[in-house]
């Protein structure tokens, strides 16, 4: 029975340590990302939303990550620092858009947020309540 027990044990503690390992073992996450604002409101006379968007984000687990700006191509940047990225957009757009964190070296989008405009429209009427009394 001993010599059993020495043999199980070993091979017990081996078998939970790969078990221990699988648990923490996880695919490419996806990095942390933040946009804010998401929407853009807009009068009904004015034909194009004009807004500054900060984007925040951390390139771990990749080694470099570009910013790209669906309506606007020319403001696509890519960074290799480690720590919170910050950066600050000034955007005009009349539709819907998207910003997102692709990986260059595969040039697949990791991550993506959708910012959208919407229409504010005001009524021009004014309901007035009228009481019996008056002062």
């Amino acid at each position: 029975m001993k010599n059993i027990h020495k043999k199980i044990i070993p091979f017990v503690y081996l078998c939970c340590t790969a078990l221990c390992f699988n648990c923490f073992a996880t695919t490419k996450d996806k990095p942390f990302f933040k946009v804010s604002p998401t929407v853009c409101i807009t009068e009904t006379k004015q034909a194009v939303c004009e807004f500054n968007i900060q984007v925040s984000f951390i390139l771990d687990p990749f080694k470099e990550l570009c910013i790209e700006i669906s309506n606007r191509p020319q403001y696509t940047q890519c960074y290799t620092q480690r720590g919170v990225i910050e950066e600050r957009f000034k955007i005009a757009a009349n539709k819907e858009f998207k910003v997102q964190l692709i990986d260059p070296l595969t040039n697949l989008v990791v991550i993506e947020q959708i910012l959208s405009v919407a229409n504010y429209e005001a009524n021009d009427y004014r309901l007035r309540r009228r009481f019996g009394w008056s002062l």
